[in-house]
């Protein structure tokens, strides 16, 4: 990165897990995915369609959000707040208020809760019942906005909607205000809500993993050659970004220092539908960061069970590493969407022990890509995220 060093000092994260690091630590120590059935009264389900979801179920959060100021949040910005704010309390920090603290946020699908709610009233009553309540919540940039007023967080707000890439793209955002002097801080980070409507579209789009005959398939199985698709998720993953020299200054405890970042696109990638050009996006992956990559000694992938995104992601990695190093895989656990990724790579760098996703039992040998089992405990990480549509991300965190 140009510039200032940036440093990752605290991270909130909440999931299908629970709350916090530890708890998806524990998650991840398991390797069973936290998936449970998803509500199908709505009738939006088809008969054979995915049946299971990563879903958050009931989460304490009054400790960082109160009762009075929940009522007006949809679930994302909800869990964005809460998220945010466990990241400010481990970087021990009271407040960030002012005009040089930035948000930088991801979301796949926005408030979806909240946006059928008022779509509803419009259709079933018309316009003049549309709720303004409802209106202020229901757009992808909720999430940040709301953050911001909670923290007074007057700098740069923005949201970016690349799917599954969002998060890393959001922390390279995130990175770029810091290291330019733009920002003090950066709230930077990925979060996401699943509800019925939203996991029926995506089983409509063949996203999901459906049930096979010995209802088994819908379980999500990166690399595997079982992979049937993904298992849909959501939670929020914040992290606190701050200049390396500030942060040591004021005896901050600091978590990850951000290295580099790569973006790319793949225009031949459908609206919907990964892309095929493995040799242009390792060209880009190679060529921004290749003086950092020998000394990576772990991966946190991609991977989440799609058949056409993980072969993507294999060969890609196929081609960045003569050797490849421990590969972890946490889609398999906590699903797609959500940001759990980003918790799960400062993870790997304090420490972790992971088991191979129950489901993934027969690596794909044409991926040649097999899932770390046991201790990881790195130095330097690269995340992968590659998008359906198109979109891809790469950063390197690494131990200060």
């Amino acid at each position: 990165m140009n510039g200032r060093d940036v440093v990752v000092t605290g991270c909130g994260c909440l999931g299908p897990w629970g709350i916090g690091s530890d708890a998806l630590a524990h998650a991840l120590g398991r390797g069973e995915p936290l998936a449970r059935p998803i509500d199908r009264t709505a009738g939006y389900h088809r008969a054979a369609s995915a049946q299971l979801v990563a879903a958050c179920g009931a989460l304490d959060l009054t400790p960082w959000v109160s009762p009075q100021a929940a009522r007006r949040m949809s679930d994302l910005s909800l869990f964005a707040v809460a998220a945010a704010r466990m990241a400010l309390q481990q970087a021990g920090l009271d407040s960030v208020a002012g005009d040089r603290t930035a948000v930088a946020f991801a979301t796949a699908f926005g408030p979806g809760g909240f946006t059928e709610q008022l779509a509803r009233q419009i259709l079933e009553q018309g316009g003049k019942a549309a709720s303004p309540f409802l209106f202020t919540d229901c757009v992808a940039n909720a999430a940040a906005g709301q953050v911001a007023i909670d923290l007074g967080a007057r700098g740069a707000n923005l949201t970016l909607c690349q799917r599954e890439a969002g998060p890393l793209l959001a922390l390279e955002q995130g990175a770029t205000e810091i290291a330019s002097g733009r920002a003090d801080f950066c709230l930077a980070g990925a979060v996401d809500e699943m509800k019925p409507l939203s996991h029926a579209i995506l089983d409509r789009f063949r996203a999901l993993a459906r049930p096979d005959a010995h209802g088994t398939g819908e379980l999500p199985r990166p690399f595997d050659r079982r992979r049937r698709g993904v298992l849909a998720g959501e939670g929020a993953t914040v992290l606190l970004l701050e200049d390396e020299a500030a942060a040591r200054a004021r005896g901050a405890r600091i978590l990850a220092r951000v290295r580099a970042t790569a973006r790319a696109f793949d225009p031949g990638a459908g609206r919907a539908s990964f892309g095929r050009d493995d040799q242009g996006l390792a060209a880009v992956l190679h060529a921004r960061l290749a003086p950092w990559l020998a000394e990576v000694d772990a991966v946190v992938s991609t991977a989440s069970g799609a058949r056409h995104g993980d072969a993507l992601e294999a060969r890609i990695l196929r081609r960045t590493f003569a050797a490849l190093p421990p590969v972890l895989v946490p889609k398999a656990v906590h699903g797609e969407y959500g940001g759990g990724t980003l918790a799960t790579a400062l993870l790997a760098l304090g420490g972790l022990d992971v088991a191979r996703p129950a489901a993934c039992d027969q690596p794909d040998p044409a991926l040649g890509v097999v899932p770390v089992h046991g201790r990881v405990q790195a130095h330097r990480v690269l995340c992968s995220a590659l998008a359906a549509g198109g979109a891809a991300a790469w950063t390197i965190l690494e131990v200060p």
